[in-house]
């Protein structure tokens, strides 16, 4: 189990949550807490890139905003915002979450950073989309989507990086980069009053020309914050929502 009791600072740049093509305030959904469950290994048993710290349960770990006010646990606006970045300065046990931004895809791509359980600057933000584009809130996904993004943010060794997958992303757009890339599964598993309240987020295992199974796009912000794309790895993830 992976902890820390002391006291941490360091870079704490907040990123925006606004991930995508983010709807007027008027027309979103209500915002809720939730619980995020983040699981070492995928259904048939294989260790994931990007797991828990095991820090309240063993081969998996939850988060949750209502016992932990320094995090981000929600559903809003028909996202997924799961943020740790808020800890810094805090006395209380700092929560992480494991992350291997360094599996390359090919011998071609750059040396990634390293690998290591992080909090600074992580924030995570999943939604689904139509096949025209448009935003389909979570609470609407009944049965399951396999049109769906990630973007996940973090800091290694005083750089930050976003890893990407998926349609979102509007910070991405025009920055020259593959366009293709892994695509998520977003699967219901509890429906109430019409609106689903469970889900699980993996990797869209169905390999397509438009879907290379658990490939990412990696960014670095750059001098001035400008995102530059820094080559692809693999992501592997398994994590469940419940609300609440």
């Amino acid at each position: 189990m992976h902890r820390t009791l002391v006291v941490l600072t360091g870079l704490l740049s907040v990123s925006t949550l606004a991930w995508c093509g983010k709807p007027t305030t008027s027309t979103c959904p209500p915002s809720s807490n939730v619980t995020v469950t983040v699981h070492d290994y995928d259904t048939t048993g294989a260790l994931l890139l990007e797991r828990s710290d095991d820090f309240n349960a063993a081969n998996q770990a939850q988060y949750s905003a209502t016992s932990d006010p320094y995090i981000t646990t929600s559903v809003a606006c028909g996202q997924l915002r799961f943020n740790l970045y808020s800890q810094g300065g805090t006395t209380q046990a700092i929560r992480t979450i494991y992350i291997t931004p360094n599996q390359a895809i090919d011998g071609s791509q750059p040396a990634g950073p390293p690998p290591g359980y992080i909090w600074q600057n992580v924030e995570l933000v999943s939604g689904c989309y139509d096949q025209s584009g448009n935003q389909v809130y979570l609470q609407n996904v009944l049965t399951s989507s396999n049109n769906c993004g990630i973007i996940l943010d973090f800091n290694a060794n005083g750089t930050k990086y976003k890893l990407r997958m998926g349609p979102g992303c509007p910070s991405c757009v025009g920055i020259l980069a593959p366009t293709t890339f892994g695509l998520l599964t977003v699967t219901c598993h509890s429906v109430s009053n019409n609106q689903c309240v469970s889900w699980t987020f993996a990797p869209n295992t169905t390999p397509s020309s438009t879907n290379p199974p658990t490939v990412a796009n990696l960014y670095y912000y750059a001098r001035g914050g400008k995102l530059t794309f820094f080559g692809q790895y693999y992501m592997t993830f398994r994590i469940g929502v419940t609300n609440p």
